[in-house]
């Protein structure tokens, strides 16, 4: 047996590719990221919303996110809270199954949250090696045209 390691060539053009390729799937999990961060922080929002109408006798309700329009609310049902299943379904549940739903969601959505992280090191991880890779060879590009323009 032999030690010897064997050399894989790749051409130029594939190597450009591959990084480009990997850009764009870097700024897809970055997005797909930041979306899940939203929705976690959605639910938090909902779980406090949850505790504060159990606490309370009046409940300010904003319209929109920019805050237009606040509503004024009172004598408001604490029994029962509409939660949001998915693909558009919605279930009338005591609020305490409501803060179940949603926390299983959340551990649901932070679990994904986990593994697309791990998924981005690993792309970043493979675009920096590629581009360390493209800069070794730019450089080695110059020296051979400085050299052979000096010599």
């Amino acid at each position: 047996m032999s030690n010897e390691t064997q050399k894989v060539v790749i051409s130029l053009e594939d190597l450009l590719a591959q990084a480009d390729a990997l850009k764009k799937y870097i700024d897809y999990l970055q997005k797909t990221l930041a979306e899940l961060q939203d929705n976690i922080i959605s639910i938090d929002s909902s779980l406090q919303a949850l505790k504060e109408i159990q606490n309370s006798q009046e409940l300010l309700m904003i319209g929109d996110k920019r805050g237009n329009i606040i509503f004024k609310l009172q004598g408001i049902e604490k029994a029962k809270v509409l939660v949001h299943l998915g693909l558009d379904y919605y279930a009338e549940v005591d609020p305490s199954v409501a803060e179940r739903i949603l926390n299983d969601k959340k551990a649901e959505l932070s679990n994904a949250l986990n593994e697309l992280q791990r998924e981005l090191a690993k792309s970043l991880e493979a675009y920096n090696e590629i581009t360390e890779l493209l800069n070794q060879i730019q450089q080695q590009l110059q020296q051979q045209s400085a050299q052979s323009k000096g010599g």
